[in-house]
């Protein structure tokens, strides 16, 4: 049974527990809105002005109360970065940006309040939000820029070792303070840990801890908690929380699309915790097994020790069951999800690239000749990585670039075949590749390249 034995666990609620919403205009030939959304722009930016007067180092005592449509908001003497101005309310904090034609960003940024979504629900929530934006455009269309899942249990008090109990695809995982994997305490008494980057992350803590520290946070007890008959106000609550950004959102694949909408996401909630709850597995692992995990050791029977391989350590965490825990939590909201795809983005070929790439060649050769520039040695080294190119794969470099444009457009019809959103000049794209391929055999006499480049063309053309 592990470490963890005959323990009950019991589940106090599933949350939306943060919720970001970019807004983007979905007609932008309809001049007459986009003036009108300005002019609105413009009236609080005005406000904003007024905010900036006020003397106060408290930048949340900076602000302007104003009313608009019926709402009651103040207008903050601060923006967020990216957008012209901010106006808040108890519910929610909206930045917004006048249209221009020479950005493409989103003119609204909804931030939902946690005590928001917990007491309308974030159906409902989302709804009051759409009913306010109507106010400001009427044509628009929404992608999550973040959002939160989580759920508080009792029942099995987390610790130190339940860092290592974790399995991830993350390739960097550490106890240290950092951006990537973290431990919290307060005083000398543990309360939780982090796992994963900003797109991805996995966040346990004792919310009980957190409440006593943060009062506002207390409204989770009372719309929540106290409502769950089998809540023991005796016990400690703990917070499993997963958060997903745009960057991970747009390259999942449910059976209405990509999620990077947010009537796809919300299609999807069930299937985005099932998708959470596989990337971040907890791993029924005794405590020796943990502390051969960290020390890479094991003790044997007679005092001394051997060293455990990698490989030793992988297998073992591998055939690890799921903990008892993490099988207490396989529903949100009593439905089970199923398996999301994944599939990699496609980044159109622009000139910029190419000229961002040359300014990076240029920069870094003559940081390495100490701000001397000569073209004859910069040729001669770009003749040198063809040399090193040629002796281990008997491809040329020019060729070998060929090649990866190949995979490229495989990579490229593959996501287009799952997404069902074609690039513009996709095809053209790949007729003149395959064009100026086929024109490179017809060339091979007087070509630089070996037979060997040429099957792997044809290889790549036949698929």
């Amino acid at each position: 049974m592990g470490h963890l034995g005959n323990l009950k666990i019991t589940v106090l609620n599933d949350l939306v527990d943060t919720l970001k919403l970019h807004f983007y205009s979905s007609d932008l030939s309809d001049e007459k809105e986009l003036e009108d959304y300005n002019k609105i722009v413009s009236l609080f930016c005005d406000i904003k002005s007024e905010a900036m007067q006020i003397k106060n180092a408290d930048t949340q005592k900076r602000f302007i109360s104003h009313e608009f449509h019926g709402y009651k908001f103040r207008v903050m003497a601060s923006a967020q970065s990216g957008f012209n101005v901010v106006i808040q309310n108890g519910d929610v904090s909206i930045s917004l940006l006048k249209h221009s034609v020479k950005h493409n960003n989103p003119l609204i940024k909804v931030e939902f309040r946690a005590e928001f979504l917990c007491r309308y629900g974030y159906i409902k929530a989302i709804q009051s939000v759409k009913n306010l934006i109507q106010n400001f455009l009427l044509n628009y269309h929404v992608k999550v820029s973040e959002i939160h899942l989580a759920k508080d249990i009792q029942g099995y008090e987390f610790c130190t070792f339940d860092f290592h109990r974790v399995k991830t695809l993350s390739k960097t995982k550490t106890i240290f303070h950092n951006d990537i994997s973290s431990e919290y305490y307060f005083g000398n008494r543990f309360t939780g840990f982090s796992v994963g980057k900003g797109d991805e992350m996995l966040r346990v803590y004792n919310k009980t801890v957190e409440i006593t520290q943060k009062k506002q946070k207390a409204f989770i007890e009372v719309l929540k908690w106290a409502n769950n008959p089998d809540f023991d106000n005796k016990k400690n609550v703990w917070r499993l929380e997963f958060q997903l950004r745009r960057e991970s959102l747009k390259y999942l694949l449910g059976n209405d699309g990509l999620l990077d909408s947010l009537d796809n996401v919300l299609k999807s909630i069930s299937n985005l915790w099932n998708y959470c709850i596989n990337r971040f597995v907890h791993k029924n692992l005794d405590n020796t097994q943990v502390q051969e995990q960290i020390t890479q050791m094991k003790i044997l029977k007679n005092g001394t020790f051997k060293y455990l391989s990698a490989e030793t350590l992988r297998k073992r965490f591998q055939r690890a069951d799921t903990s008892i825990v993490w099988d207490s939590i396989q529903t949100f909201e009593g439905n089970v999800g199923y398996e999301l795809q994944k599939v990699k983005d496609i980044k159109k070929p622009e000139v910029q690239y190419v000229k961002n790439a040359f300014k990076a060649i240029i920069s870094t050769f003559v940081k390495l000749k100490r701000g001397d520039f000569n073209s004859h040695e910069l040729t001669e080294i770009l003749l040198e990585a063809d040399r090193e190119q040629r002796e281990k794969t008997d491809i040329n470099i020019i060729d070998n670039a060929r090649l990866k444009a190949l995979d490229y457009m495989s990579h490229a019809k593959v996501f287009y075949e799952k997404t069902g959103i074609i690039e513009d000049g996709f095809d053209k794209f790949n007729k003149d590749l395959a064009n100026n391929l086929q024109h490179t055999f017809a060339l091979i006499e007087n070509e630089p390249s070996s037979i060997l480049t040429f099957e792997q063309f044809q290889k790549r053309l036949i698929a």
